[in-house]
């Protein structure tokens, strides 16, 4: 098995994980190529590997016939151009979420991807947390019975100087606020866990960012299995944690991992089923884990590309999450249930859809 030779694009923050965790597997690949529009930026990432050329411009990167595959660490509005480009380019492609602005920037990536039979990936790298990777062994075993219900709590704070970094706050380059950028991780998470969505209700605001778009959402999601779901994404809790909870017939769990079951008093109150519970620990103890977090998902990309198989965050797993939170959107914006799936003669369904139809925000100057 040859090599990948893979180039990274945008030479940020995340940039860098991705380099680290490629940089753990030079049996896997070899990091080329570094493109970022601020070139001193692009050589501070390609310093960190030998032999990396650095460019300016991207698609100088995508016109080298050795490069096989690209990450894709820009910011969320050029997502959709860049990966196009790389696709058609012949390049196997792992983009950062949100993979991009719209559903139909999605689609359009995912067609790129058939019509020149290349691999897309979409960066959600918590499915690869062991504590994730046992909730969903338990789940799908069902270990914890008939599904009932379950809750996302993303509960981080930013400084408002956060939004002095220039493509964020709007609309228009950061392509919403903390529902798409922050709580997406956990919203890819629920979806892979409780399954697929039937209409969402969901209410939003800028409450302590002077913003267009959200720092809070709140949404209920019904599922098609008939479990209901609660979602509540910020960047304005003076709190900072994130949590999932899934509850079932027979037991429950929450992320960061923690298992609990309980049984009936003979007056219906609960008591502790330790039993059971200590054989859910034993069975999710017995999955065979590998690397976490961007490290697992580079490896699983670099094999996918390599062997021919699929990635388990593929371009149409990726597309699952930012339907949702598009949905969110609708229906913050409507006052009325989003129903899905969002088709194309859905007024959200385009990015212009989105920007002329959504609620924007910007109320003056919050006062600390």
């Amino acid at each position: 098995m040859s090599k990948v030779r893979v180039g990274i694009i945008g030479a940020g923050n995340i940039a860098r994980a991705h380099m680290e965790a490629y940089a753990k597997h030079p049996e896997l690949c070899t990091v080329a190529a570094v493109a970022d529009v601020d070139r001193a930026r692009g050589e501070q990432l390609g310093a960190r590997a030998e032999g990396v050329s650095v460019y300016a411009d991207f698609r100088e990167l995508l016109g080298r016939d050795d490069i096989d595959a690209v990450s894709i660490c820009t910011p969320p509005f050029t997502h959709a151009e860049i990966a196009v480009a790389a696709l058609n380019a012949g390049k196997h492609v792992l983009v950062e979420k949100p993979m991009a602005a719209s559903l139909a920037e999605a689609d359009a990536m995912l067609a790129a991807a058939e019509k020149n039979g290349r691999r897309l990936a979409v960066v959600f790298q918590n499915r690869w947390r062991h504590d994730w990777r046992r909730a969903k062994a338990l789940i799908d075993d069902q270990k914890l019975g008939r599904i009932l219900f379950g809750k996302v709590d993303c509960l981080w704070w930013r400084g408002r100087e956060y939004y002095d970094t220039w493509w964020r706050g709007t609309w228009e380059k950061e392509c919403g606020g903390a529902t798409i950028n922050h709580a997406i991780h956990h919203i890819d998470g629920f979806l892979w866990l409780m399954g697929e969505p039937e209409w969402v209700i969901a209410e939003m605001d800028a409450v302590d960012h002077d913003i267009e778009v959200e720092d809070l959402s709140m949404a209920i999601v019904r599922f098609k299995s008939g479990a209901m779901g609660q979602i509540t994404s910020t960047v304005a809790a003076m709190h900072n944690l994130d949590r999932i909870e899934i509850f079932g017939s027979k037991a429950s769990l929450s992320l960061p991992w923690a298992v609990f079951s309980v049984t009936s008093h003979p007056n219906g109150f609960p008591k502790e089923n330790a039993e059971y519970r200590d054989e859910l620990r034993a069975h999710a103890d017995r999955l065979a884990l590998g690397p976490e977090h961007h490290e697992g998902q580079i490896v699983d990309f670099l094999r996918a590309v390599s062997g021919g198989g699929r990635p388990l965050v593929d371009g149409a797993e990726g597309r699952r999450s930012l339907e949702l939170v598009t949905a969110i959107y609708k229906s913050a914006t409507t006052g009325e249930r989003a129903y899905l799936p969002l088709g194309p003669d859905d007024p959200f369904y385009t990015t212009e859809g989105i920007r002329r139809n959504v609620r924007r925000f910007r109320r003056g100057t919050f006062a600390p």
